[in-house]
């Protein structure tokens, strides 16, 4: 258990400096669909540099559906299955996005047993194909809560759970293709080399990094519910390192339906989940060694005491990091964001970005960082409608001069926590 009091730092300030100080701005928000167009769980991608929406329409017949940005505005919704599809699980399709290629996943009831499916578009998500299966045709199983990435070349890596007919016997599987989603080459058990078994209700995520892939998951040892990484260096062939990511364990008899998320930050890997070790529900993040796994910190962004924090992603550029998640610390479910213009240590408190005309419960924050623009995606309860809302910075800069060496000292609680506001020594 790290209980870390202080830490040191030195570091040179050589100046002069060209500071640059940025606000961030919000433009309208955008209803992207409502009532019969369907408001499921929203997922956001770029393709082209240009946003996607996706999202699963409940009512009857069960499609996926999407809207794309035309330039002025967002695409009449359009389905992107047919109804005989069925897609189905709380959790909804996931997107991932390189160029005009978008894939989907996401499990459907069309097959006898529950299955994983994909769909594709080479065309920037204009159309798309039919579904592909994804998960083994075995009548033992049955398979939910698919993710998905685009490794370098372009190909899918699909990952998601496996489980007997009874839903007992969970395993966190990863199936990878080399042709562009035509085919899979068969699915690998990620979770294996771990203690216990996969929290059977938690969806799994992927992190690649070259020919390395990262399976991010929670864990359930009789009901210390952790979150876990393993890691895979012959392309998913083996996951054979495996780490845990909590410095506490969280012990909760049931499963609290969130996994963790994570990205490749420069030579480490920075890990957003909710963690309820402390005592606390709260959004924590993890700085991971991508070489050995260990981590170097666990931290939270802005705790809330008795409140529930959930359901954390991110995204960065640069040192440009964004990371959302929904809260209750209004007593109605709202959603927030942290983010930094210079890397991880300079994290904000949460900032509401919600339509504030609207009363009612905001969920499921989705968004993506590119060119100097974040895309926020979210459900709106109160109206029953999918939003989206976009951000950009603008640029001050202004120049100073001094040289200082100075020793930061950082001060942490013994919760491993981090004090904001660093005490700086200078050393004339």
């Amino acid at each position: 258990m790290k209980k870390i009091l202080s830490k040191i730092i030195f570091i040179t300030l050589s100046l002069p400096l060209l500071v640059s100080a940025q606000s961030l701005n919000f433009g309208n928000t955008f209803t992207i669909s409502s009532g019969a167009d369907g408001y499921g769980r929203p997922r956001i991608a770029l393709t082209n540099n240009q946003p996607i929406i996706i999202w699963r329409k409940d009512s009857t017949p069960k499609t996926i559906r999407a809207s794309k940005w035309d330039g002025t505005n967002f695409t009449t919704p359009y389905d992107i299955t047919s109804a005989g599809v069925l897609p189905s699980s709380w959790d909804g399709p996931e997107i991932a996005a390189k160029g005009d290629t978008v894939y989907l996943v996401f499990a459907s009831t069309a097959t006898t047993q529950e299955s994983i499916m994909l769909i594709r578009s080479f065309d920037g998500g204009n159309t798309f194909s039919d579904t592909i299966r994804v998960s083994e045709n075995n009548p033992a199983h049955k398979y939910r809560m698919g993710n998905i990435k685009i490794d370098k070349d372009g190909h899918p890596i699909v990952s998601y759970m496996q489980y007997l007919l009874n839903f007992t016997e969970p395993k966190q599987m990863v199936n990878r293709s080399i042709n562009y989603g035509d085919s899979f080459i068969g699915s690998v058990e990620g979770s294996e080399s771990a203690p216990g078994e996969p929290c059977d209700c938690c969806k799994s995520s992927l992190i690649l990094d070259n020919n390395d892939i990262y399976l991010l998951f929670r864990n359930n040892i009789n009901n210390e519910r952790n979150s876990y990484i393993s890691k895979s260096t012959d392309g998913g062939q083996t996951f054979n390192l495996v780490a845990d990511l909590d410095d506490y364990d969280w012990i909760v008899n049931g499963c609290p339906a969130t996994g963790p998320l994570g990205i490749v930050n420069g030579d480490s890997l920075l890990i957003v989940r909710r963690s309820g070790g402390t005592g606390n529900d709260e959004i924590v993040y993890t700085n991971s060694n991508k070489l050995d796994l260990n981590s170097s910190y666990n931290r939270n962004i802005d705790p809330i005491i008795g409140k529930i924090q959930d359901y954390p992603d991110l995204t960065l550029n640069g040192d440009t990091i964004f990371i959302a998640w929904q809260d209750n610390r209004n007593n109605i479910p709202d959603c927030f964001f942290s983010y930094s213009i210079n890397g991880i240590e300079n994290l904000s408190l949460g900032n509401t970005f919600t339509d504030t005309l609207v009363f009612g419960a905001k969920l499921n924050p989705d968004l993506v960082f590119k060119n100097n623009n974040i895309h926020l995606v979210y459900n709106d309860n109160g109206s029953n409608s999918i939003k989206y809302i976009r951000g950009s910075f603008d640029n001050t800069s202004y120049i100073y001069e001094h040289q200082n060496k100075q020793k930061v000292l950082y001060n942490f609680d013994l919760l491993g926590r981090k004090i904001k506001k660093p005490s700086f020594i200078f050393n004339r």
